[in-house]
């Protein structure tokens, strides 16, 4: 038989097999299964993807299935939408419409399934928008809704070569615009919280800036200058004042002024310290909260 377009050999029972055709057709017993708990989580090659609703459930995914794990209820919910694994999911800031974004996958015939991300409702379970049927390659692996404008934007990034990062308003079901976003891997997408025509994405040794306007996308690098450049950016959020900070591989935080490309702050990692003030991995300092530490201009 194929499952998901592979071929899986049955072995027959030997006091079965004399008598065994594959044209007899049995009829499918009365009794169906229901999904009634899920264990684990993804987390080894995703991002940004664990969140409390202000239901008290925490919403995560685990292969195909988003999870809505009520703990003080010990109680799941599942929305079951999606036909391969989930890479990416975010929350509309009204807190209760989701994105999630999923692979290619492939039918029991062995039919392609494209990527595409599903937009639903985390209390009713519905499904209210399918984006990107034939638009995404290989997976979708960032999403983000805009935040400042009601949400009416979408962005997400897939992972073909040139990791196409597109802009869609969400509710019409159409694409605003699309445009190369990196050749390197991609771990975050996310919009400014107070300037619906700012985004930032990052991942593997670099950060971009873009800017929406007049239905084009147009990118700033961030610059390290004499900072070292981490081997990975691995995750982004805002100050109050619109600045915004990231953290790295390195164990580093970076604040970037608003509006700009360069950084302003710095609060420097382990690695630096250990190098800097002879610490070894056994020999640890007297402090430990960095925030004891002054952050230089």
């Amino acid at each position: 038989m194929f499952l998901r377009g592979r071929p899986v050999p049955m072995l027959i029972p030997d006091e079965l097999a004399p008598t065994y055709s594959l044209d007899t057709r049995s009829e499918l017993p009365s009794c169906r299964l229901k999904l009634d708990w899920v264990y684990g989580y993804r987390g080894r090659d995703c991002r940004a993807n664990l969140y409390l609703l202000p239901t008290g459930e925490i919403v995560y995914f685990v292969a195909s299935v988003a999870v809505l794990y009520s703990v003080e209820e010990q109680r799941q919910r599942h929305y079951l939408g999606h036909n391969d694994d989930i890479k990416c999911l975010a929350i509309h800031p009204d807190m209760v419409t989701i994105a999630t974004g999923q692979v290619a996958g492939t039918t029991k015939e062995g039919k392609p399934l494209p990527p595409h991300v599903r937009i639903w409702d985390s209390v009713s379970l519905s499904t209210l928008h399918v984006l990107g049927l034939g638009v995404f390659d290989r997976a979708v692996c960032c999403v983000g809704f805009s935040k400042s404008n009601g949400g009416n934007l979408l962005c997400a990034v897939d992972e073909s070569n040139d990791h196409m990062l597109s802009v869609w308003d969400w509710a019409k079901e159409t694409k605003v615009v699309d445009v190369k976003c990196s050749n390197e891997a991609v771990l975050v997408a996310t919009f400014h919280p107070t300037d619906p025509t700012v985004l930032i994405t990052c991942g593997k040794s670099h950060i971009y800036f873009w800017t929406l306007e007049g239905g084009s996308l147009s990118k700033r690098q961030g610059l390290f200058e004499k900072h070292e450049k981490p081997k990975y950016v691995l995750c982004v959020t805002f100050l109050e004042g619109g600045d915004v900070v990231t953290g790295d591989s390195g164990g580093n935080l970076y604040v970037w002024g608003k509006g700009g490309n360069r950084i302003t702050q710095m609060v420097l990692g382990w690695r630096w310290l250990r190098a800097h003030f002879g610490w070894s991995r056994g020999a640890a300092p007297s402090f430990v909260a960095f925030s004891t530490l002054p952050i230089p201009p």
